[in-house]
Parts: structure tokens; C-alpha cells; sequence
């Protein structure tokens, strides 16, 4: 049966998965899985970013044989379709997909959609892959192409976000759950960079948006002047940011990319949850200063500013080891399902 399923688990999912529909959608039907929240209608994730897809409930998913399953999460839905794709949804430190838990579901799929050299090393030393494994494919991270690509300028990206033209923006983007710095420093940043007189612009994990403790925390910070950023898709507000502010999420890793000022929090508790995988000896936090306690960032802020080269040749060697195909993983990952689909 002709057509590609897409399977997203959250919005950020679908923004990872847009880039190839959008240069696919004309030569191939689309399917998408839905899972009504219970008690709704609802829980097509794919409308509201603009992938007019068919629909087909969850449940059903597993019996429908397309020719190929295309996910940015670990779940195996699409198992009769020809072609299993695991796109990844994003290159962490944290590394659980290369944890035994996972091993099983990653062997699952056909092709894997590499994201960069560091991501095909750690799968091979720890044994779940070897070289020249032909689910390896090297293609990088399609939603990032507009980030370097010349699809979003500073100043456009400033514009879109609507804040002022002449504003010094920090983007503040932790992780979620045990390995965020959300709960021990997210108080301290918001003080720190609206006292410095900067624009703050917040961007909470898909995950974390939902908790119902930081929708009420969220709405105080927007009264105190801080821009929460709700669109699932990051790129525009790490092209329109002077500095970031993270932890151990993947967007700090995304950043580099652009080769701007980045700042690391620390956050308590990340080896309970990631002990086995976590990956900090590598690269770790080496693109930019580690803040631990609340009386070292305003310092740490202040000095990337005004030194923005500073780690400079470090962020530009991570993002080389990070990421195949900057700009043009899109590219590469279509020319590859082309070939599939023709196969």
C-alpha cells in the first residue's frame, strides 16, 4: 500500500517530521497516527503545524502496510509497513538511546537516520550497532537546515518573535524532569537576565508545558515581562537569541550551529536518572561556562556577552562531531526515502 506514516508523540515530534513531508507530500499519500486525549475528539498533532495528513487511529496503526513508518520517537507503530525510519528527535548527553533498555527498539527499525559522527560512535561502542550496519544512514537533523540555511536571519527572527529590533535576547530552554535546572536555577534566571535590563525569552520542554505547577508559574513570569515562546518548532528562537541558557538539553547542542555565547546550568540529579548513559566526559558542558549556584550567573551572562568569540573554537569542533549535514540533512534524508520508496 502506497504512503509514508508519521507517528509524533508530541508537537516537537511533528516539527521534526515537517521538513520531509514538505518536500515529499506532493509524490507520496501521508498518513498520520492520532490518540484522542480521553474524553475528546482531538489528538491529531499533525493540523495545527500544517501537515494535512490522513489520520488513522493509533490502535490501528499496526495494521496498516504502508511502505514506510517514519518516527522521531523510539516507538515501532507502523510494524507492517515495508520500511521502518527512526528519524531521532534530537543528539543529547544524556543518552538513553544508547542504554540497554532501548537496544531492542532501536534494532527494530530498518534505517536510522544518524544525526552526527558522535551519535554512530556511541552506538558502535556500546555494541547495538556495528560499522557499516546498514541501518546506519548518515543525514543529520532536517528541522535545523532553517537555522543555517538563511531562513531565519537575526533581525527576521526578532521581528517574528515580535520584540524590539534593538533588544539583546536570551533564550532560556531547559530540559525536562530529573536532568532540568528548571527547579533549582529557572527562579534565578528569570531574576538575573531581567535585572540585567535583556529580553528574556523562555521556552519550557513539550513535556514540562503540560505540568500544571509551572502553567501557573509560567503565567507569573509572562507578567513579569518574560516572552514565553509556546511554538513547538525552537529554530526561529534560537535564530533570534544573542546567548542561550540551558542544561542538559538537547537545544544546547542544536545552538552550536550558530556559533553564539551559550550558558550551562548545572542540575542536581540528572545521574540518578541518566547514571547509565549520561555522557559528560566527551564534550559535556565544554562550549561554555558552568553555573552551579544563583551568584554565578549574572557574571557568566555578562561575560558571554560581551565576549561572544570566547569558546568559539570549541562550539565550532562539538557542532562538527554533533551533526552530519548541516543545511542539507533534509536533502539527504528524502533522497534516501525516494530510493526506498522506488525499491
Amino acid at each position: 500500500m502506497k504512503g509514508i506514516l508519521l507517528f509524533a508523540r508530541v508537537p516537537m515530534n511533528v516539527v521534526c517530521l515537517k521538513p520531509i513531508y514538505e518536500a515529499l507530500k506532493g509524490e507520496t499519500p501521508f498518513w498520520g497516527t492520532v490518540k484522542p486525549p480521553k474524553g475528546t475528539k482531538g489528538g491529531n498533532l499533525f493540523a495545527p503545524l500544517g501537515l494535512r495528513v490522513k489520520t488513522v487511529a493509533s490502535w490501528l496503526a499496526p495494521w496498516l502496510p504502508l511502505d514506510i513508518y517514519l518516527s522521531p520517537d523510539i516507538m515501532v507503530v507502523g510494524k507492517l509497513c515495508r520500511w521502518k525510519i527512526h528519524t531521532f528527535h534530537g543528539v543529547s548527553f544524556k543518552g538513553r538511546a544508547y542504554g540497554r533498555a532501548y537496544t531492542s527498539k532501536i534494532l527494530a527499525y530498518d534505517r536510522l537516520f544518524i544525526i552526527g559522527p558522535y551519535m554512530e560512535e556511541r552506538f558502535i561502542e556500546k555494541g547495538i550497532l556495528k560499522k557499516g550496519d546498514p541501518r546506519i544512514v548518515r543525514v543529520g537533523m532536517p528541522k535545523l537546515d532553517s537555522l543555517v540555511n538563511g531562513t531565519w536571519p537575526q533581525d527576521k527572527a526578532i521581528e517574528h518573535l515580535g520584540l524590539d529590533r534593538d533588544a539583546t535576547v536570551v533564550l532560556y530552554a531547559p530540559t525536562w524532569g530529573a536532568g532540568s535546572s528548571l527547579k533549582a536555577l529557572g527562579e534565578a534566571v528569570v531574576k538575573t537576565v531581567l535585572g540585567l535590563g535583556l529580553t528574556l525569552v523562555v521556552k519550557l520542554h513539550d513535556h514540562t508545558s503540560r505540568d500544571p505547577q509551572w502553567k501557573e508559574k509560567v503565567l507569573e513570569w509572562e507578567k513579569a515581562g518574560v516572552v514565553i515562546y509556546r511554538d513547538p518548532d525552537i529554530v526561529p528562537a534560537m535564530a533570534a537569541s544573542h546567548l542561550l541558557i540551558s542544561d542538559l538539553s538537547s537545544v544546547a547542542n542544536e545552538y552550536l550551529l550558530l556559533d553564539r555565547p551559550l550558558v550551562y546550568l548545572a542540575a542536581p540529579g540528572y545521574e540518578k536518572r541518566y547514571g547509565e548513559t549520561v555522557d559528560l566526559e566527551t564534550w559535556g558542558f565544554a562550549a561554555g561556562p558552568l553555573v552551579e549556584k544563583e551568584d554565578q550567573l549574572k557574571r557568566a551572562v555578562l561575560e558571554a556577552l560581551d565576549h561572544p568569540q570566547a569558546y568559539s573554537e570549541v562550539r565550532r569542533k562539538m557542532a562538527a562531531h554533533l551533526f552530519y549535514n548541516p543545511g542539507q540533512a533534509t536533502k539527504r534524508a528524502v533522497d534516501v526515502i525516494r530510493e526506498l520508496l522506488d525499491g
